[in-house]
């Protein structure tokens, strides 16, 4: 199977599908569980502790990893602000491999040209396999935190920090234990999202201005620092045509 390569975004509802006729990923660590399915082979991959291989191999959010695949691949991305239930289920466990040939099956067609959902059928596909959804953060303070950063341009953290009453630094630490990255990387992750609608080749540069990257340089370090790929890489996949 050699097919044009896919990017289905559907950032309010947690789910990013990438389709590709192979990998070969720099290493990063998204902010959100990834669960890669080999297509027409295993996938491998390689983390701290080893490697991992099989036709599905789950990355717990957050674990440093690098991804390799000799044949075709559709990597799905659950966005761990929105899937939190399944981020900390899996939290504390390293990359490893699902056994479930109807899953595999049901994913490998709904990355097909031309499915008319991939996105609900991505969904129905993975909710099985554990939790998804929203969980509770166990700190009214960091629900009041998200909802002042609304989702775009983060306040400074001492006007933030004066709002709830706390030190700046008292913000990070408890951003960092309830939320489970700092609080700068999860801005980082939010912008990357932000931006990822708006890739488009030859107008990367307009992209990182538009989603308030310091320049396309940054957008790239970020894309790659997060998702293993260029901008130019998902760009291509997003309008496969362009």
């Amino acid at each position: 199977m050699n097919l044009p390569p896919l990017f289905v975004l559907a950032p309010e509802t947690g789910f990013f599908v990438l389709r590709s006729n192979d990998a070969h990923s720099a290493p990063h660590r998204q902010w959100g569980t990834a669960i890669l399915f080999g297509l027409e082979g295993p996938v491998t991959v390689l983390h701290a502790a080893g490697s991992t291989q099989g036709r599905i191999v789950v990355v717990p959010g957050d674990v440093p990893h690098v991804t390799r695949s000799r044949g075709p691949l559709a990597s799905v991305l659950l966005d761990a602000d929105v899937h939190r239930a399944t981020l900390q289920a899996l939290q504390g466990r390293p990359p490893f491999t699902v056994e479930s040939s109807i899953v595999l099956s049901r994913v490998s067609a709904l990355v097909e040209p031309g499915h008319p959902d991939v996105e609900r059928g991505i969904s129905r596909a993975v909710e099985g396999l554990f939790p998804t959804g929203s969980a509770p953060l166990g700190d009214g303070r960091i629900a009041r935190l998200l909802g002042m950063l609304g989702g775009d341009e983060a306040l400074p953290l001492p006007v933030l920090a004066a709002r709830l009453k706390l030190s700046a630094g008292h913000v990070s630490t408890l951003f960092h234990s309830k939320v489970g990255i700092p609080l700068r990387r999860w801005l980082l992750w939010r912008r990357l999202v932000r931006s990822m609608p708006l890739l488009r080749v030859g107008s990367l540069a307009q992209t990182a201005a538009l989603a308030g990257f310091a320049d396309q340089a940054h957008l790239t370090r970020t894309c790659v620092r997060f998702a293993g790929y260029t901008p130019g890489h998902l760009a291509q996949a997003l309008c496969p045509g362009a």
